[in-house]
């Protein structure tokens, strides 16, 4: 049975609450708009539906919240428009047209609730402002109405998720703390895990044993990104959430906090790991055949790259070394598989004392092995905060925590362009409705406003606004049926609100599908819109088919404003959080050491989720066009190019440099004689630019030389110790090799 159909003939229980819930906070705040005899009741209506998509109590509230208040400074605006432009309708649109841009121009550059905020402060401008164009003299009465109605569904929908079947935020978070945990345990557990790759090749000797090695490294590889992309995606939802709990009680703050943390410590952990595996694994990230089984053939100046990285791959750590990193991968598979807490904590603490241990019981370790060990206490560091910090998020009030959030990455270019795309979707729809006169018009202009604003934080929304259509088109013989037919013979209110309720609940019902959702929760909306209950409402089918006719209007001019203006792609994504990353990289040099850590991995925490997600989506695109695997069982090109992570991989890469660089400021301390100052700042510097030079796919040139400058400056002034100054020059061989095999992999995505 197709899902389509499964949602409506065997519906899970959840969907039947959540559509029962919705439906209920919908029927209330109709009959209370009734009840106090409100000019448009189907705006409470609209506003109690918006509110449950999300049903958790903290979310609804926190929701609520910010659409009263956004429809509130739409207000106060529109009231200012009106109070300039009232006799002049031209001015007060193209105000409205600014304020719009505005408005959309915040909607990109906040996020959570507070994006929806500042739709909501652009639609409640421009409804008040349109329908008192014609009647001034009844603007504050219009003003008025229109944000009682929209306090009154958010009032209904939020009574409605305390009381019916609540759901809590803070359980939700949990889930997803666990998830990401689990995930990310499990992740190291098969990074450590996996053999080495000189090691397998020295036990194979037939063609067959060749192929099953390279299937069973493929597979390791799906494995891999597959843990990794399911913890990173549990940690996106854990930060969009983790604000609305701070509505559900004094602990609220407190999970906040566990959250940040748990972000901020994932991150880094992923960045030491990603670097560990790679210093054991090159071929992993860099395969040495391309594509179609054949040896690749390095050009130009990446051809000493790739011969010191092939070197670099036959070099051995110590067989001690690699044994303590076999148990840390069982380790960390055993407390992926819901192993306690206590116990995780214990074995934790025991492997890291071994990781010190033999940093200090060898006495022929390279400078390589030296940070390879320093790194692995590093990760079990990492866990172990990790551990804690999902504790803090399931119960706050154990521990006492102070955690700054996350710095936001801003992007003002592509804030800038949604802005513009707003405000032409907008005056596209206001030229037609002041050219035509049609009253039906404004409809137009309402749904491209909302839709336009509410899909800037979307990836790509293109895709998404057809969907949107056909849950219009859906919609028209609904309310032909229920709203014009049907409910003409409703002589009260229950039988009314029964009737009414049909498509609402089938629509809701199948939001619950992630398939479904594009087009059934418009169809929920446009039910309403179609129909408008209010005291005085007519059966007229003309009339119902003229608002229809304006609503294709508006989505088809917003279709075509993302057509002509479209979302800027992965690759303008890409460009400004390289940017941003390498200008950040630079800033370090000029810092105080005390907040360098919490400063640097606010701002990057951000930045890794999203590019996360544009290998999720990347990812996701790849796998639809993938027809399948060849005759040898090999995976296609489309499946290889998902294996190779480049944009999060250039995330995972820059978090470790701003960590290394951390390091060798802290150990340094503040009174730095000046050679070393200026050869660490040169050093900075280089890296930056190295970094920017593998984001495009060419070879680092100037970190080498620089990091041997401040090597030689360290010894002469003694500034370090002999240990540190062995653990600074293994993390500068690492970060060179990590450079540039992320310069291959560019090259070749």
């Amino acid at each position: 049975m197709s899902p389509a159909l499964a949602a409506f003939l065997r519906p899970s229980p959840f969907a039947l609450k959540f559509a029962t819930k919705g439906v209920l906070a919908m029927a209330l705040a109709l009959y209370a708009a009734f009840f106090f005899d409100l000019d448009r009741p189907y705006w409470a209506l609209i506003s109690a539906a918006f509110l449950q998509t999300r049903p958790m109590s903290g979310m609804v509230v926190e929701k609520g919240i910010c659409q009263v208040t956004g429809t509130f400074v739409g207000t106060c605006v529109a009231v200012v428009i009106m109070g300039c432009f009232a006799q002049v309708p031209e001015l007060a649109l193209g105000s409205v047209t600014l304020w719009i841009g505005l408005c959309i121009y915040g909607a990109s550059l906040t996020h959570n609730n507070l994006s929806y905020g500042c739709v909501m402060a652009a639609v409640a401008c421009m409804i008040i402002v349109v329908l008192t164009s014609s009647a001034p003299d009844d603007f504050f009465s219009v003003a008025l109405a229109r944000l009682s109605e929209l306090s009154l569904g958010a009032l209904c929908a939020v009574v409605v998720s305390a009381l019916v079947w609540p759901i809590r935020v803070r359980d939700h978070l949990g889930q997803l703390a666990d998830t990401a945990v689990n995930a990310t345990f499990r992740y190291m557990a098969l990074a450590f895990s996996m053999p080495l790759e000189a090691d397998r090749a020295g036990s194979q000797d037939t063609a067959g044993q060749s192929q099953a090695h390279s299937q069973d490294q493929q597979r390791e590889r799906m494995a891999m990104l597959e843990q990794m992309m399911t913890g990173l995606d549990a940690l996106n939802n854990l930060e969009i959430d983790a604000h609305s709990a701070r509505y559900e009680g004094p602990q609220g703050k407190g999970r906040i906090r566990g959250v940040h943390l748990l972000t901020r410590r994932s991150m880094r952990l992923y960045a030491t790991l990603k670097a560990l595996h790679q210093l054991r694994h090159p071929e992993f990230f860099v395969p040495s055949q391309g594509d179609d089984g054949e040896a690749m053939a390095p050009t130009g100046e990446l051809n000493q790259t790739q011969t010191q990285t092939q070197r670099q791959e036959a070099e051995r750590f110590s067989q001690p070394t690699q044994d303590l990193m076999q148990r840390l991968g069982a380790a960390f598979q055993s407390m992926a598989d819901n192993q306690g807490t206590a116990q995780a904590r214990k074995t934790l603490k025991e492997l890291r004392g071994e990781c010190l241990r033999l940093s200090r019981g060898q006495r022929s370790i390279t400078a390589l092995e030296a940070r390879l060990l320093f790194s692995l206490r590093e990760v079990l560091g990492h866990a172990l905060v990790i551990l804690q910090a999902r504790e803090v998020i399931n119960h706050p009030g154990r521990h006492q925590l102070r955690q700054p959030s996350m710095s936001w990455h801003r992007d003002h270019g592509r804030a800038a362009i949604d802005a513009l795309r707003a405000m032409a979707i907008f005056s596209a729809t206001a030229i037609f409705w002041l050219a035509t006169a049609w009253d039906n018009g404004a409809v137009a202009m309402l749904l491209g406003t909302l839709f336009s604003g509410i899909f800037v934080s979307r990836g790509d929304p293109a895709p998404i606004i057809p969907m949107v259509l056909k849950g219009l088109l859906l919609a028209v013989p609904s309310v032909l049926l229920f709203g014009n037919v049907m409910l003409s013979h409703a002589q009260h209110f229950v039988p009314f609100v029964i009737i009414f309720s049909i498509p609402l609940f089938l629509g809701l019902m199948g939001s619950v599908v992630p398939a479904l959702a594009g087009i059934a929760l418009p169809f929920v909306v446009f039910n309403i819109l179609l129909v408008m209950p209010d005291n005085g409402m007519t059966f007229d089918v003309a009339y119902t088919l003229n608002r229809s006719l304006a609503a294709g209007i508006g989505l088809i001019v917003t279709i075509i404003g993302f057509r002509l203006i479209p979302v800027p792609g992965a690759g303008w994504d890409k460009r400004q959080l390289i940017r941003a990353t390498a200008s950040d990289i630079r800033e370090l040099a000029e810092r105080s050491t005390e907040r360098l850590d919490s400063w640097f991995g606010g701002r990057m925490g951000d930045r890794l989720l999203r590019l996360a997600r544009h290998e999720q989506t990347r990812s996701r695109e790849q796998e639809a066009r993938r027809s399948g695997e060849n005759a040898s069982g090999q995976p296609d090109d489309a499946q290889q190019q998902v294996l190779g992570m480049p944009l999060l991989t250039l995330g995972l890469t820059g978090m470790d440099i701003g960590r290394g660089i951390g390091f060798v400021r802290r150990e340094l301390g503040n009174d730095v004689p000046r050679p070393v100052q200026h050869a660490l700042r040169e050093l900075i510097h280089a890296l930056a630019d190295d970094y920017q030079r593998c984001a495009r796919g060419e070879s680092p040139t100037r970190m080498r030389a620089a990091g041997d400058r401040l090597c030689e400056v360290i010894e002469q002034h003694r500034t370090m110790s002999r240990h540190k100054q062995a653990l600074l020059a293994g993390w500068l061989t690492r970060v060179q090799l990590t450079l540039q095999s992320d310069a291959l992999r560019q090259q070749r995505s």
